[in-house]
C-alpha cells in the first residue's frame, strides 16, 4: 500500500503527518493504550491484522515499528485515528496497582487494565483542558496518621465548610475542590463489572463511575462518597483490600450521615416507612440507613439481616431515581470547561485532533450519552 490517505482508511487518518511520519514517530506505548481498550489480547490483534503475536509484542515493547502501510489497517481495527499511535502529546500512564477497585476477585486482571486506561485518558483530556482553563485546585486535606474513618468524613465537612444535614450536591462538592468526577458511558461488559474506581497517581484525583452506579442517585452518592475516602484515608492502594473497603464504607457513611444527627432521627425498629423519609431526606438508599442502624447498635445484627431480606422482596415495587434528575450530582466539570474553552476559540474538533481521538471518543470520555435511539438487528 502507498503512503498515501486513501481509500477506506481515510475516515481514520489524519491531514497532518504521513503514515511514514506515523511510523517514524511510532509510541509504543499507545498501542497498548488501544488495544487495551479494544480489550483484545495480543494475539487477538495479530490475527485481526494478519502479523505474528510476537510481532505485535516487539511493537508494544519498542523492539520494532509497525510498517506504514500496516498502520490503517490498525487504527482501522482498534478504531482510532492514524495519528493516535504518533508520540509527541502527554501520555497518562497509570499501573492498576494503583487504583482502588472494590475488588480482585469480581474484577478481571483485563478489566483493571481497561478501566486503568480510562483513567489515562480522562487524565490527558483534563490536561489538555487545563492548558486552556484554569480548574480548580486540588483541595483535599491531610489526614493525621491514625484518624479514623469517621474522623476524616468530619474534617473533610470541616474543610469543606459543608454546613449541617444532608450533603447537599455531592458531585459538584466534589468538582469544586478540584476531584474531576467522570461518569463512562456504558459501552461494554467490562466496565460495568468495575463499577467504579478512583486514583490520584495521575496529579490531579479521579473518580470513575460507571453509568450502572447513577441509575440510583442514592447509590451514586455513596459510591462517590467511598470513593473520596480512599483519596483521602489510603494513598497507597492495595486493590480489593477488605479494610481499605470497610473503612471506605465508614467514611461514606459519615460523610452523608454524620452520627450526631443521625442517631436521634433513626427510629428504634425497622420501620420501613421512617427509612424511607430519611433516605429521600439525607440522599442515602434505605439499606445504607439500616446498616448505619446497626453500625450505631440502634438495631442487633440479625435485625438488620431481616430488614435486608425484607427490602429485597420489596426491590422489585421500589423505583430508583436517577442522578439525571439531580443537576447537582451529575459531574460537570469537563464539560464545563470544555465549554468555557469554546468561548476562547478551541473546537470540539481542535481538541479531538489534539489528542488524536475520534470525536465520539472524546464524548464518550467527557460522559456524554449518544442520544440517538439504539438499533437492534435480530436474527434466527
Amino acid at each position: 500500500m502507498a503512503d498515501e490517505k486513501q481509500g477506506k482508511f481515510e475516515l481514520f487518518s489524519s491531514p497532518g503527518r504521513s503514515y511514514t511520519g506515523v511510523a517514524r514517530a511510532f509510541d509504543p506505548a499507545r498501542l497498548t493504550q488501544a488495544r487495551v481498550l479494544r480489550e483484545w489480547t495480543k494475539a487477538e490483534l495479530a490475527e485481526e491484522i494478519r502479523v505474528s503475536p510476537a510481532a505485535v509484542g516487539q511493537y508494544e515493547a519498542g523492539a520494532s515499528t509497525p510498517r506504514a502501510d500496516l498502520l490503517p489497517l490498525l487504527a482501522n481495527k482498534l478504531k482510532v485515528p492514524v495519528d493516535f499511535f504518533a508520540a509527541g502529546r502527554p501520555l497518562g500512564r497509570l499501573d492498576a496497582a494503583n487504583a482502588h477497585f472494590r475488588s480482585l476477585r469480581s474484577t478481571r486482571a483485563k478489566d483493571r487494565a481497561k478501566a486503568a486506561t480510562h483513567a489515562e485518558q480522562v487524565w490527558e483530556l483534563t490536561y489538555a483542558l487545563e492548558k486552556r482553563v484554569r480548574l480548580p485546585d486540588v483541595d483535599l486535606p491531610k489526614i493525621p496518621e491514625g484518624t479514623t474513618p469517621a474522623e476524616a468524613a468530619q474534617l473533610l465537612r470541616q474543610a469543606w465548610e459543608v454546613g449541617p444535614g444532608p450533603f447537599p450536591h455531592l458531585a459538584a462538592t466534589i468538582e469544586a475542590h478540584g476531584i474531576v468526577v467522570t461518569l463512562i458511558p456504558l459501552t461494554n461488559a467490562a466496565v460495568t463489572r468495575v463499577s467504579a474506581y478512583s486514583t490520584d497517581a495521575l496529579g490531579r484525583p479521579l473518580i470513575i463511575v460507571t453509568p450502572e452506579r447513577a441509575v440510583s442517585v442514592s447509590r451514586y452518592r455513596f459510591t462517590c462518597a467511598h470513593e473520596v475516602g480512599h483519596l483521602l484515608l489510603h494513598p497507597n492502594p492495595l486493590p480489593g483490600d477488605r479494610q481499605q473497603e470497610r473503612e471506605a464504607d465508614e467514611f461514606a457513611a459519615e460523610l452523608l450521615t454524620p452520627r450526631t444527627e443521625i442517631e436521634p432521627l433513626l427510629p428504634r425498629t425497622m420501620r420501613l416507612a421512617t427509612l424511607e423519609q430519611l433516605s429521600q431526606t439525607w440522599g442515602v438508599s434505605i439499606e445504607s440507613l439500616v446498616r448505619r442502624m446497626a453500625e450505631l447498635r440502634v438495631v442487633s445484627e440479625v435485625s438488620m439481616r431481616r430488614a435486608y431480606q425484607r427490602l429485597r422482596s420489596m426491590a422489585e415495587f421500589r423505583r430508583d431515581e436517577p442522578i439525571a434528575t439531580y443537576p447537582g450530582e451529575v459531574p460537570s466539570l469537563l464539560r464545563e470547561a470544555l465549554t468555557l474553552a469554546e468561548q476562547h476559540g478551541l473546537t470540539r474538533a481542535d481538541l479531538a485532533n489534539e489528542l488524536c481521538w475520534a470525536t465520539s471518543h472524546l464524548s464518550d470520555v467527557l460522559g456524554e450519552s449518544d442520544p440517538r435511539p439504539q438499533l437492534h438487528l435480530v436474527r434466527d
